[in-house]
């Protein structure tokens, strides 16, 4: 663990949102509406009160073993053998989720701004411009993350203030009707649009302030959730649940039928993705660092940007995998979760239980 490496507690709070609001909130309402229709709100509240615990278990994990990052303590916990498995899902799903969203990311580009571009060219170059703050250290990640985070709230900002003209209140109603028996396949859906949290097991070591570290985290949890329920209330008070439930993109469907007084600026929804994809790239750099991490412990190097290059022709041929946005959605986003559970949940969990008991052993 590199001591040299500082970031403030208001830093991590950024960069767990910067980095867990991207891509997936696009289609947030979509898939909300589609499994719980106008409840869909609750499935954000339940996903989060799920996480809740977990981040707590991990800042207990770093708590409990100061001096130490993530793969020191997973490898004395688990053992050398079983832990390097554990960072190889890891570095799947950290491979996968890349794959995922700058694919999901080229096709949102390709639709709304370049049309005409090849989406080969999208992704590479997308990737090509992530590769140099990934190749920096988390705390140089973390300021870039404290530079988007305004920008993402006054942008959230904006987008409910233009929609208020245009809201019917009405349509939000009634509540509580849909069938909650498809809470456990809506959880499983929601859980892509939360997946990024992962980065406090790289950001938590280097917390300057230990104290306040457990409440940036829940104030970012609360930050997300809070935003995530306002942009899909606001997408039922500008579209009847129908037609969220057949439109992907929801949101950019709002950008795009809202007129702002004067009509001094068109094709507002350009505007949109043109910022979204700043949002986004908060969200790939940490993931790709993280993905360079991972080889640079399991391979003991000193440095992990010599490991980010070789993997861009790996994003860039698993992203164009998918033979279009459909197997994307399908194929891509099963193997994602499953991955992504093991990873973020089932691996912290494992050592959260195993430090427990070796501490009360030694009582």
């Amino acid at each position: 663990m590199k001591s040299n490496i500082k970031i403030s507690h208001i830093q991590l709070r950024a960069l767990i949102v910067a980095t867990v609001i991207g891509v997936g909130v696009i289609s947030l309402p979509n898939d909300l509406a589609v499994i719980s229709g106008k409840d869909g709100w609750i499935l954000i509240l339940l996903t989060s009160l799920i996480l809740l615990p977990l981040i707590i278990m991990i800042n207990y994990i770093f708590k409990v073993n100061p001096g130490k990052d993530y793969f020191e303590i997973g490898k004395e916990t688990l053992g050398t053998i079983p832990f390097t498995i554990c960072k190889l899902i890891f570095f799947a799903y950290l491979i996968v989720y890349l794959s995922f969203v700058v694919r999901r990311l080229s096709e949102l580009i390709k639709a709304f701004l370049l049309n005409t571009t090849p989406i080969e060219i999208i992704i590479f170059l997308f990737i090509l411009t992530s590769l140099y703050i990934s190749s920096m250290e988390i705390d140089i990640i973390a300021r870039a993350g404290y530079l988007i985070y305004p920008i993402i709230l006054t942008f959230v900002g904006i987008f409910i203030v233009i929609s208020i003209p245009t809201a019917n209140l009405s349509d939000m109603l009634p509540a509580f009707q849909s069938d909650f028996g498809n809470i456990p396949k809506g959880l499983v859906s929601t859980f892509f649009s939360f997946t990024g949290f992962e980065v406090i097991l790289f950001a938590l070591p280097y917390v300057e302030d230990k104290k306040n570290a457990l409440k940036s985290s829940l104030i970012a949890l609360g930050t997300i959730t809070f935003i995530y329920i306002l942009l899909f209330l606001t997408t039922l008070t500008q579209f009847h649940i129908k037609q969220i439930q057949e439109q992907s993109f929801s949101l950019l469907m709002i950008a795009k039928v809202v007129d702002l007084p004067g009509y001094f600026l068109q094709n507002l929804d350009g505007v949109v993705m043109a910022i979204w994809t700043l949002v986004v790239f908060a969200t790939f750099a940490p993931a790709f660092f993280g993905a360079g991490k991972i080889l640079s412990s399991i391979f003991k190097t000193k440095s992990h940007k010599y490991f980010l290059m070789a993997l861009v022709p790996f994003i860039y041929f698993l992203s164009l995998a998918a033979d279009n946005y459909i197997q994307v959605r399908t194929t891509m986003l099963n193997i994602y979760n499953i991955l992504g559970f093991l990873s973020i949940a089932v691996v912290p969990f494992l050592i959260f239980i195993v430090t427990l008991i070796k501490r009360r052993s030694k009582l």
